[in-house]
């Protein structure tokens, strides 16, 4: 072969296929990229989606309305709106026998209850109209100031729904905060302590609160209708409120007491009604002399 055309036509054809080849392989090398995944489409009905999870967490408040009241004496409580409370209960519901229940004041010998506190007893002063419509526990002996702060907590794990600071004269419950527990009851805690009842107050927890049973809600106090340092604790289910509003006897019960007694509360004592909780709150002296107060209402 002509040496000439062999430099000339050969030897520029190998270069290019060699070069061809090399190429080829680089990119053989490089590492795959990973395939392309459509994002995964949301659904439109979230209400059910965390049933039974572990945690709550802050997005199971997203979309749920928050509402400021005043009473006639002007203290303000912020709260979600029934429709909200619906939809949270149904976002974060465990059954009772997957959570943990706590009394909602450490047992210890200074706490106890007294019958003119039971649910629906007679108040002291003697007003037959209105029936004692929650349990009253009691911190120190007759009901005075107790020189440290009492701290009240959690029952079970919740979100608080309702959060009322009183004025200095406030009608009937005071400082209040609500709890929806993920059992689906509701727990009140009414006159609480102020910020300066004592010099380490804590804040009370404001609406959207995650809580875990045990955690502080605030301090025993003496706000509101009262002069007795005590916590006023209400349980309440929705279906309580239904047989109340469809109930003449509750209904009159309303209309009599002068204000809203239509809201679900059932006996704390009783665990038919208000769940394991009534186990925690046996416990305190005097838990067990009585279920319930023997007020009768006048026709």
């Amino acid at each position: 072969m002509n040496m000439r055309l062999f430099y000339k036509f050969l030897v520029p054809a190998l270069t290019l296929a060699a070069f061809t080849v090399a190429t080829k392989t680089a990119k053989d090398d490089k590492p795959a990229e990973p395939p392309k995944t459509k994002p995964a489409k949301s659904s439109k009905n979230t209400d059910n989606c965390i049933f039974n999870q572990n945690e709550i967490s802050p997005k199971d408040m997203d979309g749920l309305k928050i509402v400021a009241d005043t009473n006639f004496v002007g203290g303000i409580s912020h709260h979600f709106d029934n429709e909200s409370v619906q939809k949270l209960k149904k976002r974060i519901h465990k059954p009772d026998s997957l959570l943990e229940f706590k009394s909602p004041i450490e047992n210890k010998p200074n706490i106890y209850l007294e019958p003119f506190g039971y649910f629906f007893a007679n108040r002291p002063n003697g007003d037959k109209k209105r029936p004692h419509m929650g349990l009253d526990i009691y911190v120190s002996p007759y009901s005075r100031k107790p020189k440290d702060p009492v701290l009240i907590q959690a029952p079970v794990d919740g979100v608080v729904i309702s959060h009322k600071r009183a004025r200095e004269k406030d009608n009937v419950i005071g400082n209040c905060v609500i709890l929806l527990g993920r059992d689906g009851r509701k727990y009140a805690f009414d006159h609480m302590a102020r910020p300066t009842d004592y010099s380490d107050s804590i804040p009370m927890p404001t609406v959207g609160t995650i809580m875990k049973a045990g955690d502080p809600v605030g301090y025993v106090g003496a706000t509101g209708e009262t002069t007795m340092w005590h916590l006023h604790l209400t349980v309440m289910t929705d279906e309580a409120k239904a047989a109340q509003e469809n109930s003449k006897y509750w209904r009159t019960l309303a209309s009599q007491a002068g204000y809203s007694a239509l809201r679900g509360q059932v006996n704390p004592l009783d665990k038919k009604e208000a769940g394991p909780i009534a186990d925690c709150l046996k416990e305190y002296r005097g838990g067990k002399l009585n279920l319930k107060g023997d007020f009768k209402l006048e026709e």
